[in-house]
């Protein structure tokens, strides 16, 4: 590597090695590095000086952000820039860095998700041979901690030497664990002998062992020939300890310095070497990369320059003060006389707290506040959040303002209308007849099959009512077909549809079921998968003019879906084959990391991570999500081994990340303008403060008591009404009026139903709907069957029944029995569902078997579903009534009316009242000849017969309280005066008026939403 024999000395670098500086958290970072070197640098007499230097930041968000500094800084002139480059991306094909290669070429590291799927492969061999679950997302799952250990374990070990796994072999004995723990360690055994061995095969190393061996080569390399120019390590705190011994070795450098992010200089000195051992204090970390570097912390130097207000220097002092060691706060009424109470109050100046009530509540004041700052000429803003859900929330409320902002995180691929559709197809393909899935499918704007949109939405919504809706019936598409290909012209018809409709919604799903064969077995290997997911994918996203891969693989979310299965299609065919059960999710766990990464960002607003946001600068800072839980986030549970093995090994404490999120808290509240928020609710559950937060609202009210805390750390003056004024809101003046409408008698209805007069009875305002607005509820989409479902199936089923009289069965009870299996099964009853209904249904069966047999052989011939009708003569006109009878039984002592329930039949005073007139209707129509095949006369008996419950048998019967004649006399009375009110101009179809009666249904709760009830009674929408 060349080097200057005399490099010309700058005043940085008069004073002795090593050199540490820092820089205060008040002062903007950036800038003020970019100033300092620029003054230092940029002279006549060394022109190429700031063009040779290299300068090192943790973020690549911080790099771009040093370049427009130096910029900045020139007010906007043509300048050389430095190097400015990444630790832990030091790239030898970076063409700044071109003439490192030597010294950062090294052995390469092992891909990524290569290396993801082969300890997957690990685990799931371990877990067949335990016995254990063969879950593939488990094995992933579990791949993602032991890759971290492997990593965390290789920044620890240093040189060509591999991380010292010995003491597993004792470890479990030595700290006398459970034994879970035990097979933990010897599982640990096997990877960290044969993963050594399978590396050493392919000539790949970890990427933990790749970064740090770069690093170390780079150590020796300036150690015996330091580079030519200046060398600047900044913003660092020095987490790892290749870090710290890079650290060093810049810190030595003839022309080299290191920049601490915002060391505590006030400390204490007894705090600052307790701090040394609490994994959990923000200056941990600089603690130890000073006690690496070898100098003590009165050593480092403030860097040029980096003033700071008098306020904003308080805030410090309090917040360092605030995320001391817990077991210093004892001292804490001394350190408050030190500081002053009146130095504590400066120093919140500019600091609020906003403590919502809910998430919602939270991301309104969020995105409020940045739009506020817009309003200000030239002020600068920043969301800074480890949360992705707070980030996506308050970019969604801010793009209502049409405010367009991105989130450094990126946009999960699962979440963007590509990764969606790929998700739903991997979904679809394991379960083609899955009714919502199949809606869900051809709703999605992708999918087309080789037509237009529009006639695809056509087909579907035809396909959705006339065949998917209800509980689901079919296993296959096949079995789906079958259905379409039996509904009558007039079925169609009643779901809106006609000839042409009905054959193309048939050809739709021969197309679909075309594409599913087409791709072959979805289960297999994962490069397989993948290419049967793209194979279908594209073939349902072809359109008349273009081809599915022309539609998906474009934009920054098909490169980032296509770099995805790129890498499933390379390393995936060692992976063991998947069961098709398990190909959706797994599917939807290995993208669950992958992401979009925006490529244009606010000039003035950003959403960004605490890391990101660390050696940033903005004029408002919002910190949200301080709850336990967000912020600090917990560590993730390591699933091999527990933190006092970790430490008998050791490995870096799990908890040093919350010591590290500590120091970017502190850092970030010490911006001119905060604003702090959390949710005093989150995923409705009660949230509990942050610790940090905690610990400042205890130091604050020990400082200025109860109500000088409160107004010290007040939320800014009149948010909620602020917020109020911003959001809309759903408000009403007066209270809505209960509708009653009136339509005219022509258009009132003049047939009715036995059940519908029930229903008229019961709800009116259900009969308005039904027969003169003509609407009708849909069935819930798919899922399994339900009461109604169970109850026409038995029904369906006691049918054979009526056939008896012609030809006894030789086994009544297997033919009822096989008769209710058929219908229960058309119904959607499969399987484990299936055999547990026919287990209920069997003592009815063999009691209903023997009863009808009795009465066979008593001369009774029974008429199953039959349908009677009547015309009603009444004063307001004539009125037509209709009835299905279950059963009319037609023998030696006259006709009997039977009705079959599998629920809880009406008891006789509910049938006398007309609460439940359907028995009493129907006798009547047979009184007056209205079935056919039926005489005219008075049924002698009408009953209920209960089936398939716990209690079966002959129900009493409903007119037990009067003879038969007088009861259909009674209802006929009723309906007359009933229908001559309905005839009334004035008179309403009301909601529910006898709510006390209501029976609960699917059908009202749809109802209900139309007639508003959730308005006006006090009732709650439940859907």
């Amino acid at each position: 590597m060349p080097s200057m024999t005399n490099p010309p000395q700058i005043s940085l670098f008069d004073s002795a090695t090593p050199r540490v500086f820092t820089l205060p958290p008040a002062v903007s970072f950036l800038d003020s590095l970019a100033h300092a070197l620029l003054s230092e640098l940029d002279r006549p007499e060394t022109p190429f000086a700031l063009s040779d230097t290299i300068i090192l930041l943790p973020t690549k968000r911080a790099a771009r952000a040093l370049g427009q500094a130096f910029l900045d800084a020139r007010g906007g002139a043509a300048t050389l820039l430095p190097r400015i480059r990444t630790i832990g991306d030091l790239d030898p094909d970076d063409a700044g860095l071109a003439e490192l290669r030597e010294a950062i070429d090294a052995i390469p590291a092992i891909n990524p998700l290569a290396r993801r799927l082969t300890l997957a492969k690990l685990i799931r061999a371990r877990d067949k041979q335990a016995d254990w679950s063969d879950d593939p997302v488990a094995a992933l799952n579990a791949a993602d901690a032991l890759a971290e250990l492997l990593d965390s374990a290789a920044m620890t070990a240093s040189g060509d030497e591999p991380f010292d796994w010995s003491a597993l072999d004792t470890l479990v004995e030595d700290a006398d664990l459970a034994t879970h723990w035990e097979h933990s360690t010897k599982f640990l055994q096997i990877v960290t002998r044969a993963w050594p061995a399978y590396l050493d095969h392919l000539n790949r190393v970890d990427p933990g062992v790749a970064q740090r061996r770069g690093i170390e080569s780079l150590i020796q390399t300036w150690r015996q020939q330091p580079p030519r120019g200046a060398v600047i390590l900044a913003g660092s705190t020095g987490s790892l300890p290749v870090t710290r011994a890079l650290m060093a070795c810049v810190a030595r450098l003839p022309q080299g310095a290191v920049v601490l992010p915002g060391l505590d200089m006030s400390l204490a000195d007894d705090d600052w070497t307790a701090a040394r051992h609490d994994d959990q204090h923000p200056q941990r970390a600089m603690a130890e990369a000073l006690e690496t570097i070898g100098i003590s912390r009165a050593d480092v130097r403030l860097w040029p320059n980096a003033a700071e207000s008098t306020s904003l220097r308080q805030r410090r002092v309090v917040l360092n003060e605030a995320l001391t060691p817990q077991e210093s706060t004892a001292d804490w009424p001394s350190r408050i006389a030190e500081i002053t109470p009146d130095n504590i109050a400066l120093g919140l100046n500019g600091l609020c707290l906003v403590e919502a009530a809910t998430e919602e509540e939270e991301a309104s004041v969020i995105a409020l506040e940045l739009r506020e700052t817009l309003q200000e000429n030239g002020q600068t803003a920043a969301l800074v959040t480890p949360d992705s859900n707070i980030a996506r929330r308050v970019a969604a409320k801010l793009a209502r303002w049409n405010i367009a902002i991105d989130i450094s995180a990126g946009q999960p691929l699962s979440d963007t209308v590509i990764g969606a559709f790929v998700r739903l197809v991997a979904r679809w393909a394991c379960d083609p007849a899955d009714p919502i899935l199949l809606s869900s499918l051809l709703g999605h704007p992708l999918t087309s099959l080789g037509h237009d949109r529009e006639a695809i939405r056509a087909w579907a919504s035809c396909l959705e009512i006339s065949l998917l809706r209800g509980a689901r019936k079919d296993k296959t598409l096949e079995d789906l077909l079958t259905r379409a290909y039996a509904l009558s012209p007039k079925e169609w018809k009643a779901t809106g549809g006609d000839e042409v409709v009905a054959s193309d919604t048939i050809a739709l799903i021969e197309k679909l079921s075309q594409a599913i064969n087409r791709i072959g077995q979805m289960s297999g290997t994962l490069d397989v998968m993948a290419k049967a997911v793209i194979a279908l994918c594209e073939s349902l996203a072809t359109t008349p003019t273009q081809r599915g891969a022309e539609i998906l693989w474009r934009g920054e979310a098909g490169d980032s879906a296509a770099q995805f299965f790129g890498g499933l299609i390379e390393h995936g065919a060692d992976f063991d084959p998947i069961p098709l059960q398990h190909v959706a999710r797994t599917l939807e766990c290995l993208m669950a990391g992958a992401v979009v990464r925006p490529r244009g960002t606010h000039p003035r607003l950003a959403i960004l991570g605490p890391l990101e946001a660390r050696l940033l600068r903005f004029d408002k800072v919002v910190l949200a999500g301080l709850d336990e839980g967000v912020w600090p986030k917990p560590p993730p549970p390591d699933p091999f081994l527990s933190r006092t093995m970790r430490a008998k090994l050791g490995l870096p404490s799990i908890d040093s990340r919350i010591g590290l999120s500590a120091h970017d808290f502190a850092q970030l509240a010490s911006a001119p303008k905060v604003v702090m928020t959390r949710a005093a609710r989150r995923k409705d559950s009660p949230a509990v403060m942050s610790r940090w937060l905690w610990r400042l609202k205890t130091l604050t009210r020990g400082a200025l008591g109860e109500t000088g805390a409160a107004t010290a750390l007040s939320a800014p003056q009149g948010w909620r009404d602020r917020l109020r004024h911003n959001e809309p809101t759903r408000t009403f003046e007066t209270r809505l009026a209960i509708p009653e409408p009136r339509p005219p008698v022509a258009a009132r209805p003049t047939e009715f139903s036995a059940t519908q007069i029930e229903t008229w009875i019961r709800d009116p305002y259900r009969i308005y709907v039904e027969k003169i607005l003509n609407l009708r509820a849909l069935d819930p989409l798919g899922g399994p069957p339900g009461a109604s479902e169970r109850g026409t199936a038995i029904h369906a089923g006691t049918e054979i029944i009526a056939d008896w009289y012609k030809a006894h069965p030789q086994d009544p009870c297997e033919a009822l029995r096989q008769a209710l299996r058929l219908h229960m099964s058309k119904a959607g009853y499969v399987g484990a569902a299936l055999a547990a209904e026919m287990i209920r249904l069997e003592p009815s069966i063999a009691w209903l078997a023997r009863h009808e047999m009795d009465r066979l052989e008593a001369g009774w011939y029974p008429r199953a579903e039959q349908w009677g009708d009547m015309v009603l003569e009444t004063k307001a006109g004539p009125v037509k009534l209709k009835a299905k009878s279950d059963r009319i039984d037609v023998g030696p002592l006259g006709v009997e009316v039977i009705d079959f329930k599998s629920g809880e039949p009406a008891t006789a005073s509910q049938v006398k009242s007309m609460l439940a007139p359907q028995l009493p209707v129907t006798a009547l129509i047979v009184a007056r000849g209205g079935f056919k095949g039926v005489a005219a006369q008075t049924p002698n008996n009408i009953s209920h017969i209960r089936l398939g419950g716990r209690s079966f048998g002959v129900v009493e019967a409903v007119h037990k309280d009067t003879n038969v004649e007088d009861l259909i006399a009674d209802v006929e009375a009723k309906i007359a005066r009933l229908f001559a009110d309905y005839a009334e101009p004035d008179w309403p179809y009301r909601s529910k008026p006898r709510v006390q009666f209501i029976k609960k249904t699917t059908y009202e709760d749809a109802t209900d939403r139309l007639a508003r009830r959730a308005e006006w009674a006090n009732v709650e929408d439940e859907t």
